[in-house]
């Protein structure tokens, strides 16, 4: 009965949070980004199946503008994006701004590498895969960071589209097939791209840590 109860309530919470988050424009990354904790967790816990502690309500009611005990009321209205808090719309605001500028940025890029004739994606990846780079199982962020070395680790999380681009022309045709080749002769392993795998910290995401190239039995 207890644990009925528990499970239960967990759902009704998970569903309650998920209508705060989306009510405010965020994905699960960036909320969890807002909160210092792992995009997964969010997931976790928006699918009822993870306990959040007494002061992670707290952070959340507060990032929301509301009560501890109103995130999990089903009878409380879910704030709207501008009944935020003023903290939290400064917040949200200077992450759009952050998403535009990097788009704008990769945008300028390629302007300029094709008025300079110099390779486009699929070109700079076929040279890396050329020249041993994909040996070893390779991330989607380790990829763009050869490929981008003036951009800082620390604002890779406003490139995911460029991300998710680069996981989706390594993991079919040509690529998929190139890769294929690298697997040892005579053994049972291949290398291959796969667009969703768990790292060493749970993660299962395009834009964190999804492995680009990796040996599967």
């Amino acid at each position: 009965m207890l644990n009925s109860l528990v499970k239960k309530t967990k759902i009704i919470f998970g569903k309650r949070l998920r209508g705060f988050r989306v009510a405010a424009g965020l994905s699960q990354r960036d909320f969890a980004d807002f909160m210092n904790t792992g995009n997964n967790y969010i997931s976790e816990l928006e699918n009822g199946l993870a306990n959040p502690s007494f002061e992670l309500l707290i952070c959340y009611a507060a990032f929301f503008g509301v009560k501890y005990y109103q995130l999990g009321d089903p009878d409380f209205p879910i704030p709207s994006l501008d009944q935020l808090p003023a903290s939290t719309l400064r917040k949200i605001t200077e992450l759009e701004k952050a998403k535009q500028a990097a788009a704008a940025k990769i945008l300028k890029e390629k302007a300029e590498q094709k008025e300079k004739g110099l390779p486009g994606r699929a070109a700079q990846l076929h040279a890396l895969i050329n020249k041993g780079f994909f040996k070893q199982p390779k991330t989607a962020r380790q990829v763009f960071a050869k490929l981008n070395p003036d951009i800082p680790e620390s604002a890779f999380g406003n490139y995911t589209e460029e991300l998710t681009k680069i996981t989706g022309t390594l993991s079919k045709g040509r690529f998929a097939k190139l890769l294929d080749k690298l697997a040892p002769k005579g053994k049972s392993t291949a290398v291959r791209f796969r667009v969703k795998a768990v790292d060493q910290e749970g993660y299962e995401n395009l834009g964190n840590v999804t492995p680009i190239a990796a040996e599967k039995k």
